[in-house]
């Protein structure tokens, strides 16, 4: 497949240079430059302030039908384009090629579920209030921006500007400069789909870039997907700015606890990806699992030997389940926290080590004999590193689980449906899967207790979250 890589912003329907800065991109695969992306400084950012200001009334004020139609266009145009977005993204990132087209398809599902949403903006009518008819309404904020990571750019690019095209506004996405490329190629469809100038507009850059955003004057709303350190920045900045509006997800350290009355087969086959699905580059995935000591040793060896038959390798090749880091950071990163695991005195079950030289591999990994307090289990790696624990009692697993400063997401395998809905209720996350790990539907609320984040993405939050409430007194 032959794919021309766009490098330069997009800004005012147009693709523009930036401030002379250049940022390489890297194929994580074999380690060889894939394109070379322009950088925003402040004098892009601000054009690009300057474009949203001017077409975010018209776009906001027009029939709701109007919306609805250009975003079930590009939807169309994203799910004929899929194969290309998604090698894009697999290129840049190392995602695995199927995994990638199935996210470049569920852009086009996330469009359609909000484009159906732009026309069912409601607020509400009071008569409590003698004397006055009271009205609240909801209206955009008008310029917002979306800052999102380098380990989905599809996915994040959909969940940011969707709900906030669908409900008025006009949106600046920075990407990540690890991956930044697929949403340059979803901007060239944004342009055939009829999407007016300046309503989107795509920005590169490294952080500094994304401070530029989160302390706008001019921009009102932003949404911030990556780690808590970067996340904690943006809402400073937001708030030392105009006080702007943030939403937050910031990672996790998900617990997954897995009872003795399971579907073991299942739970093995499901933990696994759980934490090796993107080479376990995922906010939701499934690091801490928790297994019940009457079938911990079964379950270990069963574990053990699926993630050695895990096939790591070249993410475009449909042969392997997973590929690379996305970088020669992340790689080491990874592989620092697996020597900081050992140098701890956890016991290392299957891999501990780097793959293929050729690309950015990490065997999947998996501890045993990890005290509660260690940093490999607290503190989230990114990687397809997994630590293995044992309980007893529902009580001892329940305090165990939610000792964390994450609250994104939480698993529990049981048959036991009482035992399910006790554990869902007293898991301290945002988001809950019985006997399921790793899920996301546009129809439903995502995001994080405690330091996982502020606000909620998709469904009708989502609605919420780009549009302010006004109050009216009609005397």
């Amino acid at each position: 497949m032959s794919i021309q890589l766009e490098e330069r912003l997009f800004i005012a329907g147009k693709f523009v240079e930036g401030n002379g800065e250049r940022i390489d991109v890297i194929n994580p695969a074999n380690k060889e430059k894939l394109a070379s992306v322009h950088v925003a400084g402040q004098k892009e950012v601000d054009a690009a302030v300057d474009a949203a200001e001017k077409a975010w009334p018209a776009w906001a004020d027009g029939d709701p039908s109007t919306r609805s139609r250009i975003m079930h266009k590009l939807a169309d145009l994203v799910d004929e384009n899929a194969n290309t977005l998604g090698m894009v993204q697999s290129l840049e990132m190392g995602k695995p090629l199927k995994d990638s087209i199935i996210e470049a398809h569920g852009v086009a599902y996330v469009y359609r579920w909000f484009a159906g949403a732009a026309d069912k903006i409601h607020g509400k009518t009071s008569l409590n209030v003698p004397g006055f008819l009271g009205l609240e309404i909801r209206q955009p904020y008008g310029v917002t921006a979306g800052i999102i990571p380098w380990n989905g750019p599809l996915a994040m690019l959909a969940w940011k500007t969707a709900p906030a095209l669908a409900t008025g506004n006009a949106s600046i996405i920075k990407t990540s400069e690890k991956s930044p490329l697929s949403a340059l190629i979803f901007a060239e469809l944004a342009v055939k789909a009829g999407l007016p100038d300046g309503v989107l507009s795509i920005l590169s850059g490294a952080r500094e870039t994304g401070q530029l955003l989160a302390s706008h004057m001019r921009i009102r709303k932003i949404a911030f997907t990556g780690s808590a350190i970067a996340g904690k920045a943006v809402a400073e900045a937001a708030a030392r700015s105009n006080l702007k509006s943030c939403t937050l997800e910031l990672g996790g350290k998900s617990p997954v606890i897995v009872f003795d009355d399971c579907d073991m087969e299942d739970a093995v086959t499901r933990v696994l990806g759980g934490f090796n699905r993107n080479s376990g580059q995922i906010c939701i995935a499934g690091t801490r699992v928790y297994v019940q000591d009457t079938i911990f040793d079964k379950f270990s060896e069963k574990l053990s030997a699926a993630a050695q038959s895990y096939k790591v390798g070249d993410p475009t090749d449909e042969s392997y389940s997973s590929g690379p880091q996305v970088d020669i950071l992340q790689h080491k990163r990874v592989l620092q926290y697996i020597e900081t695991g050992k140098a701890e005195g956890a016991k290392v079950l299957t891999g501990g080590a780097a793959g293929d030289e050729k690309g950015f591999y990490v065997k999947p990994t998996i501890f045993v004999d990890v005290k509660d307090d260690a940093i490999i289990n607290k503190e989230e790696i990114f990687g397809p590193v997994a630590i293995l624990h044992k309980f007893t009692t529902e009580e001892e697993v329940l305090k165990r689980a939610n000792d964390t400063e994450y609250g994104l997401a939480a698993y529990v395998f049981t048959k036991d449906v009482s035992r399910a809905i006790r554990f869902a209720k007293g898991l301290e996350a945002g988001q809950v899967g019985v006997n399921t790990t790793g899920n996301a539907h546009p129809d439903l609320a995502f995001g994080g207790w405690k330091g996982s984040g502020i606000g909620r993405e998709l469904g009708h939050h989502s609605i919420d979250a780009y549009t302010e409430v006004k109050t009216i007194f009609i005397r």
